[in-house]
């Protein structure tokens, strides 16, 4: 495989995953009781549990994606 495949291959999995991290915090922020209706509808849960597990969950993918793609990204646009 090439640079710019591996490029072409980050950049777009950067795009995608930040699309779904920008969708599920819109969710979470403006429709809180849609979001923990249905999630609730399978796990029964508390509601401060059920926020804490969001934005920790969302904290730590949004970590997940600059370590593990920005950062290569970045990385591989540095070395060309």
């Amino acid at each position: 495989m090439t640079i710019e495949m591996w490029q072409s291959f980050l950049g777009w999995n950067l795009i995608i995953n930040l699309t779904i991290l920008i969708v599920w915090a819109f969710l979470v922020k403006k429709y809180p009781d849609f979001v923990y209706e249905k999630g609730n509808y399978f796990i029964p849960i508390k509601r401060e549990s059920f926020n804490s597990i969001h934005y920790g969950g969302m904290g730590l993918y949004k970590l997940f994606i600059y370590f593990f793609l920005l950062v290569p990204y970045l990385v591989l646009l540095i070395i060309t």
